[in-house]
């Protein structure tokens, strides 16, 4: 066994399994290559799968003297059969993690967010990033071969590709490919400007690779009012070319101006092509904070969720989820951390160009935490102050927020840029509260299912 800052060689493509299994506090979590998705599991449940990696069914329910246990044991396997988990011998589909999990928090984050070059075709006027001036700087790829490297050992194998504008990075298909070769899922957020059909090509082979194109709106009227004339037309031409080769997302940025669209926006991304419509609220962050008017009011937000809602209730083509909000949570439902906050530092972290490492980029520079050129990402992961200032449980016997007790829940970029203080009760977490609406928080995916 390992430490949790040791790197460990990726497994090669040649010898990967569909599934990895990825050591716990709270037992594992075992991530499924097929779909890019992690299920947790409880500490009973992962001493059964760490058996049926060695032994297959028929061995280890022979082996169970206990009835009740026995019987446990073969409804598991049974359900998990049936979702692939499990070869035709009974054996777990499963790559082993060798690491020793930390006490408390993730062996790694879920997903890391990766800024690979800060150059942009466009200036859109709600742009996290704070400053044109730090335009002209790329991450280089073997720096990021490293980076892959870590990730993988320490069970993170989903990679947002960020920027600037991702496709003027030189080498991005070679990023993308060394992602793929570590074992990672990279998704890419772009404009959608630059694609071409030569490019859109090259993407489609490229799998697994999940594509989000960003637009702020359902009209050119609204959207070039925030990214620039002529820009809607334009990335909808693209999409044509990118529909032929490569599945790809729609991502709506919802401000005060378009959150009246949803439905429209929906419904254009089913009329492009596109496998989901992804939706967010505006964050009062970077650009965005010089104009608190454009961000959208909880109530406004809230409304527009549920009109969403309304809509995958009378179309059964479109299906709303919202997995992230603390207040989303179902009684019973799986939990990968012990705080009541939002994932940063929990089960994300941000990486910025000159490999700065931060719990959240919308917290901004204050909130570096270490330096990829002078530290493994393990180690900042683990230990850096603000990492662990993140993690510290809310604890409110007296129904006082207070900052020191930790972070209430919500989102703490929010809660920086509108409360004052990153440990502040989020102003939204309160609304929310207030209107006694528990199902309906900020982040929600709209799944829409092509007609073709």
């Amino acid at each position: 066994m390992t430490g949790p800052d040791s790197a460990r060689r990726a497994v090669r493509p040649s010898r990967r399994r569909s599934l990895v299994l990825i050591p716990q506090h709270f037992g594992c979590l075992v991530y499924d290559r097929r779909t890019s998705r992690y299920c947790p599991f409880d500490t009973g449940s992962t001493s059964l799968l760490e058996q049926l990696s060695k032994s297959p069914i028929g061995s280890v329910l022979g082996a169970e003297p206990d009835a009740q246990r026995r019987e446990q044991a073969r409804r598991f396997f049974e359900h998990f059969y049936r979702l692939g988990f499990f070869t035709v011998d009974g054996l777990l589909a499963a790559d082993m993690l060798d690491l020793a999990p930390p006490a408390g928090h993730l062996a790694g984050p879920l997903a890391v967010h990766l800024e690979i070059t800060t150059d942009c075709n466009l200036c859109c006027r709600h742009c996290f990033a704070r400053s044109p001036s730090r335009r002209g700087r790329s991450m280089p790829v073997e720096e990021m071969d490293r980076l892959f490297g870590e990730l993988a050992a320490i069970g993170c194998f989903r990679l947002g590709l960020t920027g600037g504008e991702p496709l003027l990075h030189p080498g991005l298909l070679e990023i993308i490919d060394a992602a793929h070769a570590r074992g990672l899922h990279p998704c890419l957020t772009t404009n959608g400007l630059l694609i071409n059909r030569q490019l859109a090509r090259e993407l489609g082979r490229r799998e697994p690779l999940r594509l989000n194109v960003s637009l702020d709106g359902a009209t050119a009227e609204t959207n070039d009012a925030v990214r620039g004339a002529g820009t809607f037309h334009r990335v909808l031409d693209r999409l044509a070319a990118l529909r032929r080769h490569a599945p790809f997302s729609l991502a709506f940025t919802l401000t005060s101006a378009n959150v009246n669209q949803v439905e429209a926006c929906a419904t254009l991304a089913r009329q492009v092509g596109a496998e989901a419509a992804v939706f967010r609220p505006l964050y009062p962050v970077g650009r965005a904070g010089e104009r608190p008017e454009w961000m959208p009011g909880y109530s406004q937000y809230a409304a527009a969720l549920q009109t969403l809602a309304g809509s995958a209730a009378r179309d059964s083509r479109l299906c709303v989820t919202e997995p992230f909000g603390p207040l989303s949570r179902q009684p019973g439902e799986g939990r990968v951390f012990l705080g009541s906050g939002c994932g940063a530092g929990n089960t994300v972290a941000s990486i910025s160009v000159d490999g700065d490492v931060s719990p959240c980029s919308f917290l901004g520079p204050k909130f570096h935490s270490g330096n990829l050129r002078q530290s493994a990402f393990a180690g900042i992961w683990h230990s850096a102050p603000q990492f662990v200032r993140f993690r510290i449980p809310h604890e409110d016997p007296a129904g006082s927020h207070v900052a020191h007790a930790g972070f209430p829940g919500g989102c703490r970029a929010r809660a920086l840029a509108l409360s004052g203080a990153v440990d502040a009760p989020d102003p939204w977490l309160v609304a929310c509260a207030a209107s006694r609406d528990v199902t309906v928080c900020p982040s929600v995916n709209l799944e829409v299912v092509r007609d073709d």
